[in-house]
């Protein structure tokens, strides 16, 4: 797997569990104290980010960091 295909896919994955939590691109920005935009670029695929925010926006879902990759194949 490239990085644009891993992006694209954490991306989508991240945006699959926002949704199933029921919480808009808004309120996910909020939580997680990054742009509404950046998450957008990230649901995308379209931008990099860094473990620092990666943390922040799974805290924000509740979500076990581990479990997710697992969940997702994105290891």
């Amino acid at each position: 797997m490239n990085k644009e295909e891993f992006l694209k896919d954490i991306g989508f994955a991240i945006k699959i569990e926002r949704m199933r939590r029921k919480i808009s691109q808004e309120k996910l920005a909020e939580l997680s104290d990054c742009s509404l935009s950046y998450i957008g670029f990230i649901e995308r695929g379209e931008k990099s980010f860094s473990l620092y925010n990666f943390i922040k926006i799974s805290n924000a879902l509740k979500l076990d960091l581990s479990e997710f990759l697992d969940k997702y194949k994105c290891l």
